[in-house]
C-alpha cells in the first residue's frame, strides 16, 4: 500500500461511519471518474467502497460478521441519495453508480440499492433513476438482481406504502427509460412458466401498468431511443423491451383463470403500444423466441382438458378461455408483424404457431405470413 492511499485510508478512518461515506465518494469520484483512470485507481476506489461505504470489511480487510443495522444503512441510504443527486455529469454518476453495484457486488448489495432506488421514486430523483436504468440495462434488465429491484419497488409501493401510490403512477414522466427497464423486470416476475411456481400480479398492479401505457403509448421502447452515458470504454447493452412479457400476462391470463376487466385493458393498451414503434432497420423491439413462451403453457393446458374425459375435442377447441387466449396471442402476433418490429428466427415462430390448438384468427395470421413470403421470393 502506497503512502498516498494510507494516509487516505487513515483521514477516513477519523470520521465515523457513515459520515465518512461522504468523503469516500468524493474520493471514489476523482479515483475513477478521471480520464487517465488506471487498474490501481479502480482497486483502491473498489477498497474504498467495501471499507467506508459499504461497512463490508474492517481496516485489515477482513469481512464483518454483522450487516450494516438499520439505523446505519438508513444514515447511509440519505448520503448515497444526496450525493448522486448532486451530481451534475451523467457520466460520472453512472460511473460511481455501476461501480458501487458491479455485477460481482449487487447481490450483497441489492437491499441498500433497492431502498436507494426506492426513495428516488418517493422524492423523486430523476437522476437517481437514470442511474439505475443504466445500472439494469448493464446487468440485464431480466437478470435476477434487475427482477429483485422491482420486486423491492413493487413491495414497497404495492404493499407497505399504498398511500404512494400516485408516486408510482407518475414514475413514466419522472423517468421513462427507467421505468420501460423497471417494467420489463416486472414482467419477468410474474406468469413466469420457467419457475417452480407460478406468481401472478395484483389487479392494482395491473391497473397501473395499464394506465402507464394508455398515457404513454411509446414506454415500452423508451430505454432503446436514448442511450444511457456510460464509462469510457463501456459498451452500452440493449435494452429488453416489456413487450414480450406483457404478451405473456395477457394471452395466459385466461388459461390461468385470472382474467378479468383489468386484462382487456391491459390487452388493448399493449396492442396500441406496439402500434406506435417506429420501424428500424434492423427491428429491435421483440424477439422473436421471446414470443414462443406462451406456446408450452398453451398446449400444457390443452392436455389438461384432454385429461378429463368429460369434455370431447370440440368441447376443447371451443372452451372459452383457449380461445380468447388464442384471439389474444393471435392478434398481438399479426399487429407486431405488421409494424416490422420482430427480430431473429421469425419463420421458427410461425412454424411453432401451427403447433397450438386451431383458432380462426390464428388461422388467418399465419397464412397471411405465408402470403407475404411468397410474394416477397
Amino acid at each position: 500500500m502506497s503512502v498516498e492511499v494510507r494516509s487516505l485510508k487513515q483521514s477516513l478512518r477519523k470520521i465515523e461511519f457513515p459520515l465518512c461515506a461522504k468523503e469516500a465518494l468524493h474520493k471514489i469520484n476523482e479515483l475513477i471518474c478521471s480520464r487517465m483512470t488506471t487498474i490501481k485507481n479502480m482497486d483502491i476506489a473498489l477498497n474504498l467502497m467495501a471499507e467506508f461505504i459499504f461497512f463490508e470489511v474492517d481496516r485489515r480487510g477482513d469481512k464483518r460478521p454483522q450487516p450494516l443495522n438499520p439505523l446505519l444503512e438508513l444514515q447511509l441510504i440519505n448520503i448515497l441519495y444526496e450525493y448522486f443527486d448532486s451530481v451534475p455529469s451523467e457520466s460520472a454518476r453512472n460511473t460511481v453508480f455501476l461501480s458501487l453495484f458491479s455485477g460481482t457486488t449487487a447481490n450483497s448489495r441489492i437491499q441498500v440499492l433497492s431502498k436507494l432506488v426506492s426513495l428516488a421514486i418517493g422524492i423523486p430523483s430523476t437522476k437517481i433513476l437514470a442511474s439505475a436504468r443504466a445500472w439494469m440495462q448493464q446487468l440485464g434488465n431480466t437478470s435476477p438482481n434487475s427482477c429483485k429491484l422491482a420486486e423491492a419497488i413493487i413491495q414497497d409501493y404495492f404493499y407497505f406504502y399504498k398511500c404512494n401510490i400516485d408516486k408510482i403512477t407518475l414514475l413514466p414522466k419522472i423517468c421513462p427509460q427507467f421505468t420501460a427497464n423497471v417494467l420489463t423486470a416486472i414482467t419477468e416476475n410474474y406468469f413466469n412458466t420457467r419457475g417452480k411456481e407460478i406468481v401472478f400480479p395484483p389487479d392494482i398492479l395491473v391497473e397501473t401498468i395499464t394506465k402507464w401505457l394508455s398515457e404513454n403509448p411509446s414506454l415500452c421502447i423508451a430505454a432503446q431511443q436514448k442511450q444511457a452515458l456510460l464509462p469510457v470504454g463501456a459498451i452500452s447493452m440493449e435494452a429488453t423491451t416489456p413487450i414480450a412479457g406483457l404478451v405473456r400476462w395477457c394471452v395466459l391470463a385466461p388459461i390461468f383463470k385470472k382474467d378479468n376487466d383489468y386484462y382487456n385493458k391491459l390487452h388493448l393498451a399493449l396492442l396500441t403500444s406496439i402500434m406506435e414503434i417506429p420501424r428500424t432497420v434492423p427491428p429491435k423491439a421483440v424477439y422473436a423466441q421471446h414470443l414462443v413462451i406462451p406456446i408450452n403453457p398453451i398446449l400444457a393446458y390443452v392436455n389438461d382438458l384432454k385429461n378429463r374425459q368429460e369434455l370431447k375435442l370440440d368441447q376443447i377447441l371451443n372452451e372459452d378461455s383457449l380461445q380468447i387466449c388464442l384471439d389474444r396471442y393471435a392478434q398481438i402476433v399479426q399487429i407486431t408483424q405488421s409494424v416490422k418490429a420482430i427480430y431473429g428466427h421469425i419463420d421458427d415462430l410461425y412454424y411453432q404457431l401451427k403447433m397450438l390448438p386451431f383458432n380462426k384468427i390464428m388461422s388467418i395470421v399465419i397464412n397471411n405470413y405465408n402470403k407475404e413470403k411468397i410474394i416477397v421470393i
